[in-house]
């Protein structure tokens, strides 16, 4: 009789137990969750088109009083000039639509060590790093006014030996520029004239000029400019068009 009774008891047990587990929500194995997928970056901030190394056809701009310059590959140290040292690209250069980037760093000295021309359509510009003094950065020069006097002049302190990435983009519409990736200058084109600095006109059509510095440079590429790239700059334009009507 007792066997009996613990049986009975034993098996209302289980179907007790079996309901409450049907209440409950299943609960998920730890080690089997998945965490959401990560969104994938903007495409539109990887570039388009192939990078080409510019090397084999650098040769010194001879300003007069230059320093020692080393040209191995895609890489150049300059060593300090009377007062600027610079070089130039010999090879074919797009006029339009194209971005320039390399690494540039000042190893000695206190003013500009990166002197970077380049063309703008027919005319040509150059992007300033550390110049008047070693902190005003610009373009020279826009509607006649270099560097340190037109609208685009900003300043910023530069660190001896260290290594900056350095970006230029020209689009039919505008002119943009990084460091490090920040952006550092967007200068439309339309209604604005472009010229270079008296002496400059030595680094055409792609150039590197230091003033009274020793500067070095690496990885330097080119590359044109996609037509998706160029569908969104002439969207951009016309944002600013409209805006400013």
């Amino acid at each position: 009789m007792n066997r009996f009774i613990c049986c009975v008891l034993f098996f209302a047990l289980l179907a007790t137990t079996g309901v409450l587990n049907a209440d409950q929500p299943p609960v998920s194995d730890p080690k089997t969750t998945t965490e959401p997928k990560t969104k994938p970056g903007n495409s539109s901030a990887t570039p388009s088109t192939e990078w080409r190394e510019l090397k084999g056809s650098w040769k010194a701009a001879q300003f007069g009083g230059d320093g020692p310059i080393e040209i191995k590959g895609n890489s150049i140290k300059m060593g300090v000039g009377d007062p600027l040292t610079g070089v130039h690209w010999t090879g074919d250069a797009a006029k339009d639509s194209f971005e320039i980037e390399l690494e540039a760093r000042r190893t000695d000295g206190f003013d500009f060590f990166c002197g970077l021309t380049f063309p703008v359509g027919d005319s040509h510009v150059t992007y300033v790093l550390g110049g008047w003094g070693g902190g005003v950065v610009g373009i020279s020069n826009i509607d006649g006014m270099d560097a340190s006097e037109n609208e685009q002049t900003y300043y910023q302190t530069f660190d001896m030996n260290r290594w900056y990435k350095v970006r230029v983009r020209v689009d039919p519409h505008q002119i943009q520029c990084w460091i490090d990736d920040k952006i550092s200058v967007e200068q439309p084109r339309l209604n604005h004239t472009f010229d270079l600095r008296f002496g400059m006109e030595l680094c055409e059509p792609i150039g590197l000029a230091a003033y009274q510095c020793d500067a070095e440079y690496r990885k330097i590429r080119v590359r044109t400019l996609s037509k998706a790239e160029l569908a969104e700059a002439k969207k951009a334009a016309d944002l600013r068009a409209s805006e400013d009507e």
